[in-house]
């Protein structure tokens, strides 16, 4: 397997954090946190639509993905603050984020850690808590994500030896093979995404995330499972949410039980849409709706501070 070089940038803990930056020097920055598995490296599918309307995209391995150096124990919330010096690194101070799947915890993290610097963040598809009052998490998922989110509770070893029979599954596979490994994660809407375009990118992303082992994939399994490491109630920046009524990777019901515990989404529950088609080839235009309520809310701060007192 060919391994694509990506620039790495040392943490103050001394690990290795791998990332790339996509689109216009002079746009709108966007932090893109990728799914489970996962990777940095660039997939023009998920990137054009947005990098086409002006956006700079960073992309980014979380720890134990591709070149980036595994931190034991890791929280949702530890990724946030890695992805927090990464952008003052790349001398960011104000910046969008994007979260699809896994990575729509990981976008609420980043809004509640360094909440002075997120000024609006897009959920694509996101995981609720694991322990979301009220939510049966495994209910409509496809037997692969049952059998994964089932193995919270049987310890590491048995989740370490299902995470490497799954990665052995899709690592250096068609996306032909891998849409039959997945098959009862994908409504026929997201077949259809996987078998085009999109799969060949989404194979070279998973692949280098899986280049050096499964460290990542059963970091993200134990974070998404354990509590986040921050409290919802922190994300105060405008959220536009966005979930497929068909998506059997992640049900509905996350992003309805998401939409009701965040006082600032709004939510858009797509009827027909999966996991995957909610995605691809539209994300420029769910960013440009998040942007616009960004620029009002921003017109309405000004015009309050410019109010005469009474």
């Amino acid at each position: 397997m060919t391994e694509i070089p990506v620039p790495l940038l040392r943490l103050p803990d001394g690990r290795d954090l791998e990332y790339e930056v996509q689109g216009p020097n002079t746009g709108p920055v966007v932090l893109f946190h990728h799914g489970m598995p996962g990777s940095a490296v660039p997939m023009d599918t998920v990137l054009g639509s947005m990098t086409e309307r002006g956006f700079r995209i960073i992309t980014y391995s979380r720890a134990g993905y591709g070149a980036s150096s595994p931190a034991a124990g890791r929280t949702v919330a530890d990724t946030a603050a890695d992805c927090a010096f990464l952008l003052t690194h790349l001398g960011v101070t104000r910046y969008l984020v994007v979260g699809w799947s896994a990575g729509g915890p990981h976008a609420l993290a980043s809004a509640g850690v360094a909440p002075e610097a997120i000024e609006g963040v897009l959920l694509i598809a996101s995981f609720a808590p694991f322990d979301a009052e009220g939510l049966d998490y495994i209910k409509g998922m496809g037997a692969q994500n049952v059998a994964q989110f089932g193995m919270a509770g049987h310890g590491e070893p048995a989740m370490r030896e299902l995470v490497g029979q799954m990665a052995s599954a899709v690592r250096g596979h068609a996306s032909a093979d891998v849409a039959t490994e997945m098959a009862s994660l994908l409504p026929p809407v997201d077949l259809a995404v996987l078998t085009a375009e999109f799969g060949a990118d989404n194979a070279a992303n998973m692949d280098h995330g899986l280049s050096r082992g499964d460290e990542g994939w059963i970091a993200d399994l134990a974070a998404l499972t354990s509590p986040w490491g921050f409290d919802l109630d922190a994300v105060t920046a405008p959220i536009e949410l966005w979930h497929g009524t068909v998506d059997r990777m992640v049900p509905v019901a996350h992003g309805q039980w998401l939409a009701e515990h965040l006082p600032t989404a709004v939510p858009h529950l797509e009827p027909g849409q999966g996991h995957l088609s909610l995605a691809i080839g539209s994300l420029g235009e769910k960013l440009e709706v998040l942007r616009g309520r960004v620029a009002d809310r921003a017109t309405s701060r000004r015009a309050l501070k410019s109010w005469p007192s009474t």
